[in-house]
C-alpha cells in the first residue's frame, strides 16, 4: 500500500482536489438553479446556472495565469452570482419550526447576541445559517481550484526538469542548438535605444549642474576659410623660330620682336 502511494502520490492529491470541486459545483449547481429560476424557466435556469459554474472555473484559471486586471471583473461578477444563489436556496430551505432550527439558535445565540443577533429573531437567525450553510459554498470549490491549478504547475515544472547524466549526445546537441537559436532570436529582438527629446533636456541639466557651465556659455569659435585660389595653367615657352645658312641653323630677331623663318640655299 505504501509502494503504491508513493508511486501515484500526484494523482491522489490531485484526485483529492477534484472531488470536493465538483460536488461542490454539483450542488451550487442545483442552488443557483433554483435563484435563476425567479425569472426564466428550469430548462433556461439550468443553462444559466451551468455556465455560471464553468465561467467561475475558467475566470479562476485566467486569474492564476495573470491575465491582467481585467479578469477581476468576469472573476467577481461569476463568484457574486454563485453566492447569492447558494445564500438564497439555503434561506429558502431552512425550516424555523423544525426542531434543528431551534436547536442552532440556542446554540449560537450567546455567540450572536453581541453582534445585535437577538435569538427571539429567526428571520436574522436564517440568514445567518443561510449564508453559512450556502453562501460559502463557492468560496470552498475556488479555493481547491486553485490549490490544483498551483500543484500541476508544481507537476510541470518537476518534470521539465531534466537530469544531465540521462542526457545523450544527440540531446546535448539539440540543446545546444535551441539555445543558439533562442540566444540569435534574442538579440535580433534588442533594438538600439533612442532617447527623447525629453530625455536629452534632462540629461543636458544634469550635464550643466555638474559642470557648472551652460550650453550658451561654451563659445565655438568659428573659422571662415579663405576662398581657394584656381591655379592658373603655365604657358608654355614658345618655340624660337630656326633657319639655316649652310646647313646649320641661325635664330634671327627682327625690329618688330617677331621671329623670322628663312633659309639660305
Amino acid at each position: 500500500m505504501r509502494k503504491w502511494l508513493s508511486k501515484n502520490l500526484n494523482s491522489v492529491i490531485i484526485g483529492s482536489f477534484l472531488i470536493p470541486i465538483l460536488l461542490v459545483a454539483f450542488v451550487s449547481i442545483s442552488h443557483v438553479t433554483t435563484f435563476y429560476n425567479l425569472a426564466n424557466p428550469f430548462s433556461w435556469a439550468v443553462y444559466l446556472s451551468i455556465a455560471v459554474e464553468i465561467a467561475a472555473l475558467a475566470a479562476l484559471a485566467g486569474v492564476s495565469a495573470k491575465f491582467g486586471k481585467f479578469i477581476y471583473i468576469p472573476f467577481g461578477i461569476v463568484t457574486f452570482i454563485q453566492l447569492i444563489g447558494n445564500f438564497f436556496f439555503s434561506y429558502t430551505w431552512i425550516d424555523i419550526n423544525s426542531k434543528e432550527f431551534k436547536d442552532w439558535v440556542d446554540m449560537v445565540g450567546a455567540i450572536l447576541e453581541p453582534m445585535g443577533i437577538d435569538s427571539s429573531d429567526p428571520t436574522s437567525q436564517r440568514r445567518v445559517l443561510g449564508f453559512l450553510t450556502g453562501g460559502l459554498l463557492p468560496f470552498i470549490s475556488l479555493t481547491f481550484a486553485h490549490m490544483l491549478i498551483v500543484y500541476s504547475n508544481k507537476i510541470k515544472d518537476n518534470n521539465d526538469v531534466v537530469s544531465v547524466d540521462s542526457l545523450t549526445e544527440e540531446d546535448i546537441e539539440k540543446l545546444s542548438t535551441e539555445a543558439g537559436l533562442k540566444e540569435k532570436n534574442r538579440d535580433e529582438e534588442i533594438k538600439p535605444y533612442v532617447p527623447s527629446q525629453e530625455e536629452l533636456d534632462k540629461l543636458q541639466k544634469m550635464f550643466e549642474k555638474h559642470y557648472g557651465f551652460k550650453q550658451e556659455d561654451v563659445v565655438v569659435e568659428e573659422t571662415v576659410s579663405e576662398p581657394m585660389e584656381t591655379p592658373q595653367p603655365t604657358p608654355e615657352p614658345t618655340p624660337e623660330p630656326i633657319y639655316f645658312v649652310d646647313d646649320e641653323p641661325v635664330v634671327e630677331e627682327n625690329k618688330s620682336n617677331r621671329l623670322v623663318y628663312s633659309r639660305n640655299e
